[in-house]
């Protein structure tokens, strides 16, 4: 560390849709991350597929949390702040360039299926291959995406007063006065490797450049006179907000030919190389740092598990009833358990299906409540692999993992057995906010906090074992499709 990072704080607010959260690194206090803290996120569910958000209670507790890290900041004496914010990336939130403010609190967010009459016209714009010229990338549809609700809306006038944001850009706009956006908040506008605003889907949502934020990669901005409600320092910068997904994959700190996993709920997949890779028809394509990211969602993970403890077991998914069903699971000899498809709601990468549907195979008496549960840990692993086998790189020499599932230490054995390769464990668990501090530290030429990867090898008998059940995996997943 030099001399100049003195009194220099790089903190990070991450919108999540259950929680909003704000950490700070000031290295030279500390090798480490501190949260300020987490406020409970609200959904407001309605009954045609409405998910939605209040940006006004957003703002609020977003601005509490500045306000307890100001107060860090003057105990500490901090002189200079550098902050990052990351959000989800799929609201739309008509804000109003003359008044300043959003033209209504409430807009919908990602869970939000109210724009299911869009798909079509999606897939008409996007799909059969279309979206690689359009936007560089394969892209599925989905209700998800910014650009399914700006076509749901593209039949009403618009008003060139509107301009349409992320909630992370909002914030941005708040603190900056200015209107500016990472390019990867809007993936589903841009090029994914130009990093520019699609020409073509401009013209067919008939809006212009001007209706969206600019587009920023390292640049920031000076905080507006707002920094006194927050006792921020004179010398305060904010960088425009990255998409939650894209700084986990900074959090990640992933190297050349390095596959990945975010095991949450569901789990996202993917490889990061230098040189650029296929583009492929089941995998989102997206420049990252210095190379190329291949990714895709599944609907597969932590709610696999969450069904069966709660509506097979009738228990609640609790640490406890967890580590107890682990710490049975891990004595069962893998050739006993069962087969499991684990797609309870169809499945996304690598097959974008949603008429999948979940099954045992080989089942008999003999199979008890933790054989069950063994095998749907088995399964989801099957299905990584089937992923990064679909991925095609050849090169893979190890894959990272984090989330919340990534805690399991059988399940890790397991996926590193099934797909064997090392598997690194991150330490860190709130790894959007690492990635925005990562990207900032990185940008102004600051280490980067510490945290360290927890190696798990693959255990040979294991491999054996998997690379067996795993092509029995394959053919029945065959027969059943």
């Amino acid at each position: 560390m030099n001399k100049d990072i003195k009194n220099i704080a790089i903190a990070a607010l991450d919108i999540g849709t259950s929680q909003i959260k704000l950490g700070v690194y000031c290295p030279f206090l500390s090798g480490r991350i501190t949260i300020i803290g987490s406020i409970p996120n609200e959904i407001i569910s309605g009954k045609t597929g409405e998910a939605l958000s209040d940006y006004k209670y957003i703002r609020e507790k977003s601005f509490q949390l500045f306000k307890k890290l100001g107060s860090f900041l003057k105990e500490n004496n901090i002189k200079t702040l550098y902050l990052g914010i990351c959000s989800h990336v799929s609201s739309l939130l008509e804000w109003n360039k003359k008044s300043g403010i959003p033209s209504e609190e409430l807009f919908p967010i990602w869970l939000d299926s109210s724009c299911n009459e869009s798909l079509k016209e999606f897939m008409d714009l996007m799909g059969n291959g279309k979206s690689k010229k359009i936007i560089g990338s394969f892209l599925p549809s989905g209700t998800n995406w910014l650009l399914t609700k700006l076509l749901s809306k593209n039949s009403l006038k618009i008003n060139d007063e509107i301009i349409f944001l992320q909630v992370g850009d909002a914030i941005f706009f708040e603190l900056s006065g200015t209107y500016y956006s990472h390019y990867s908040s809007q993936v589903s506008m841009v090029h994914q490797h130009k990093k520019d605003y699609s020409k073509e889907l401009l013209t067919q949502l008939n809006l212009h450049e001007s209706q969206f934020p600019s587009l920023g990669f390292k640049d920031f901005s000076i905080l507006n006179k707002k920094t006194e409600l927050f006792d921020f320092p004179d010398d305060s910068f904010v960088f425009p907000a990255m998409a939650d997904f894209y700084a986990s994959f900074y959090g990640l700190r992933l190297l050349d030919n390095e596959g990945f996993i975010l095991a949450n709920t569901s789990e996202v997949t993917g490889v990061f190389t230098n040189d650029k890779p296929e583009l492929l028809e089941n995998f989102v394509n997206l420049s990252f740092r210095k190379g190329y990211i291949n990714y895709g969602s599944t609907n597969t993970g932590g709610n696999i598990i969450n069904w069966f403890l709660t509506h097979i077991l009738n228990k609640e998914n609790t640490p406890g009833v967890l580590d107890e069903l682990t710490r049975l699971a891990a004595t069962i000899e893998p050739d006993n358990t069962p087969l499991f498809l684990p797609y309870l709601q169809g499945e996304r990468a690598p097959f974008w299906n949603s008429k999948l549907t979940a099954s045992f195979h080989g089942l008999h008496q003999g199979h008890s409540s933790v054989h069950l549960f063994r095998s749907i840990l088995e399964s989801i692993a099957f299905a990584r692999r089937q992923c990064f086998e679909e991925l095609k790189n050849n090169k893979l020499n190890l894959f990272k993992i984090a989330g919340g599932s990534s805690q399991n230490a059988l399940w890790n054995l397991i996926r590193s057995s099934v797909i064997n390769k090392p598997l690194l464990v991150s330490e860190e668990k709130e790894l959007s906010i690492t990635g925005v501090i990562d990207h900032i530290t990185e940008t102004i030429s600051l280490e980067a906090p510490t945290f360290t990867f927890i190696p798990v090898e693959p255990d040979y008998e294991l491999v054996n074992i998997y690379e067996k059940k795993y092509r029995d995996f394959l053919r029945i997943q065959k027969l059943c499709t």
